[in-house]
């Protein structure tokens, strides 16, 4: 497990440092969610969200802008590249109660798959100057949020895997922190499959894979933009 995490944030070119104390918040939060499972055994709860890492690429600079659309760099700036798509849901405790206010960073790579980070230095993955990338949002009374992004693309990993398309989040609630990892339901089987980090990160829970990591894909459009396809992420702290 170390050898294969140490591989990936080699290749990704992130600190030692930063990555060993992304690795003790994740440790610290998974030690709290299996306490609290043996605790609530044969409750009818919800199914808590799975945790993960904050990654390599959590932003070391925010942008000026951090608002629930991840589109435009700046306020009527131009759009960027890529599909557009909106991702709503709530924050809820797993007795299904709403987290009002809840805050939540988020934070992806761009359509092409690169980081406005400078540890991402793959040239051959060009950044977008009218991506914002991040926002810092804030869920409503009754724990729903919204952001408006662009469809995050896949990248390589040291030349052996890529990594499936994936959106960051870090939700703090008024008692509980959740860092976790957002993936889309409808991502072709074979490319979650390769996925090593996403297959690692589940602690063996991939066969098959939890539903809660997964994004799923609505009917309708977005009413933030009729051109965005509407994925539903509900977040169990």
């Amino acid at each position: 497990m170390a050898t294969s995490k140490r591989i990936f944030l080699m290749a990704t070119g992130a600190f030692a440092a930063f990555g060993a104390s992304s690795l003790l918040l994740r440790r610290l939060v998974r030690a709290d969610d299996s306490e609290a499972t043996r605790s609530s055994a044969g409750d009818k709860t919800l199914p808590r969200t799975p945790s993960g890492d904050l990654g390599p690429f959590y932003p070391v600079e925010q942008p000026l802008d951090t608002d629930f659309d991840l589109t435009r760099a700046r306020e009527n700036g131009p759009r960027a590249r890529g599909e557009l798509i909106e991702i709503s849901g709530r924050v809820l405790y797993r007795d299904g109660t709403p987290q009002a206010n809840a805050r939540l960073e988020v934070w992806q790579a761009n359509d092409v798959g690169r980081y406005a980070h400078p540890g991402d230095t793959r040239v051959v993955a060009p950044l977008d100057p009218n991506f914002q990338g991040y926002a810092d949002v804030r869920a409503d009374a009754t724990g729903a949020f919204r952001i408006l992004t662009i469809k995050p693309g896949r990248y390589p990993v040291e030349g052996t895997f890529e990594r499936s398309p994936h959106v960051h989040f870090d939700i703090r609630g008024r008692q509980r922190r959740l860092v976790t990892q957002m993936y889309f339901d409808d991502t072709d089987a074979k490319v979650l499959a390769q996925d090593k980090l996403l297959q690692h990160d589940m602690w063996g829970r991939t066969n098959p894979l939890p539903s809660t990591i997964f994004a799923k894909l609505q009917k309708g459009h977005s009413t933030l933009d009729a051109s965005a396809r509407h994925y539903q992420f509900d977040i169990v702290l």
